[in-house]
């Protein structure tokens, strides 16, 4: 029977292959932005906006350090309107900055990436608004102003195409709107002239950088949804390395029917224990445990009967073991160990009396036993080792204190 412990270790193994599996086909899917199913597009947001928090902040931090810089241009080209014009951009500037602080502390963090696309397109409008302001001989340099502007939205939504490409064609469906309300002409016939050839032109070309930009967000989207499915398939691999090679050792190490250590693992540790307790000169005793007429026992109630038996027999062994370094193993066949560190003879014993007596109250039937149900027998050993002494020592003490309470008529224990 396995234990609860490698069975919850095979749930997880197999939750984990599902959930390899489900991303494997979202990976053969191929590049695109489409939205993954409900649960993994809300983890993949939520690591979208840890991203952006992370990084992007500061590009929007650079990009209003960028248009504050043009309160020069409102200086040198806004003539009446020119301190309207500044006070205007360093108040919009103030409140994108202040937002910027506040956002990612607020209950709005998880939709930063919303209210960046909000603060890009305020961006870009207020410069539109900017253009009916100023002198109407200067106002096709502002018209030039939505370049870097557009330019900025490619760069700060880049991870979200649908947020670049709403917000850049809202800002061109309004430029669009304010060359149908203000036409772009100066009064002057010449430069007219420039300008009805410039304003086509100059529409082709944002159209042109929306376009690029729309190629290059794809691009980065549809390679960053990738990107994290292959790193949520790199992390999930390695859980599973870590839970198979978990489950190794336990394999390794575990008696798989009654689910306590194995003799391998038994002899390993009591090595260990043994030059421990050779360095510090403290106490090692060691209880050898037997199931009574164990034999008589399968033959009367058959292997499958006698498999639940040693398994409640090593339940009782391993209630008792307390202490992080006690240790209990399945030594062959019925027989168990119980390796009790910095434990004497005197202690070893009573622990193993309370087992006995813990069996016996189980009231296991088998009726080919003196008493009419399981009991066992237990014969304890202790020794506080030498130098040149072998553990095998100890074993040998044990294993013939088991043998003289068998002699004793069985169902009982003999430490000395």
């Amino acid at each position: 029977m396995q234990s609860s412990h490698t069975l919850n270790q095979d749930d997880a193994l197999e939750q984990i292959s599902q959930n390899v599996d489900f991303l494997t086909q979202q990976l053969h899917r191929g590049r695109r932005i489409g939205r993954f199913p409900r649960l993994l597009e809300h983890e993949y947001l939520r690591a979208r906006n840890r991203r952006f928090l992370e990084i992007d902040r500061r590009i929007i931090a650079g990009g209003l350090l960028f248009y504050l810089a043009f309160c020069w241009s409102d200086i040198l080209l806004g003539g009446a309107s020119a301190q309207l014009l500044v006070s205007l951009r360093v108040g919009f500037a103030a409140v994108l900055f202040a937002l910027l602080w506040w956002v990612p502390r607020s209950f709005l963090a998880p939709y930063m990436m919303v209210v960046a696309a909000v603060g890009v397109f305020a961006a870009g409008a207020s410069v539109l608004f900017f253009i009916t302001l100023i002198p109407a001989e200067m106002r096709f340099a502002y018209h030039l102003g939505m370049v870097p502007i557009q330019v900025f939205t490619m760069v700060a939504l880049r991870l979200s195409m649908r947020a670049m490409l709403t917000v850049s064609l809202g800002l061109f469906a309004l430029y669009v709107l304010l060359l149908l309300l203000q036409p772009l002409q100066t009064g002057q016939a010449e430069m007219d002239q420039i300008l009805m050839v410039f304003v086509p032109l100059f529409v082709s070309f944002w159209l042109m950088l929306i376009g690029l930009g729309a190629y290059l967000a794809y691009a980065v989207e549809s390679g960053a949804r990738n990107d994290y499915v292959q790193n949520r398939l790199l992390t999930l691999e390695a859980v599973r390395l870590k839970v198979l090679t978990r489950q190794l050792h336990e394999l390794s190490t575990t008696d798989s029917l009654t689910g306590i250590a194995n003799r391998r693992y038994f002899e390993q540790q009591l090595d260990i224990e043994w030059r421990r307790a050779i360095r510090q000169q403290q106490p090692l005793a060691l209880v050898m445990i037997d199931a009574d007429r164990f034999k008589d026992y399968n033959d009367c109630y058959g292997h499958q009967q006698g498999d639940i038996c040693l398994q409640s027999i090593a339940g009782v062994i391993a209630a008792h073991c307390q202490r992080p370094a006690d240790l209990c193993a399945r030594f062959g066949g019925e027989e168990f160990v119980l390796l009790l560190p910095g434990s004497s003879t005197a202690d070893a014993a009573r622990l193993a009396e309370k087992i006995r007596l813990d069996l016996a109250a189980l009231q296991l039937p088998h009726e080919r036993s003196e008493a009419g149900f399981c009991t066992l027998s237990a014969g304890v050993a202790a020794m506080i080792p030498a130098v040149g002494e072998h553990s095998d020592e100890l074993l040998r003490r044990a294993d013939r204190r088991l043998y003289q309470a068998k002699d004793k008529g069985r169902n009982c224990v003999v430490s000395a």
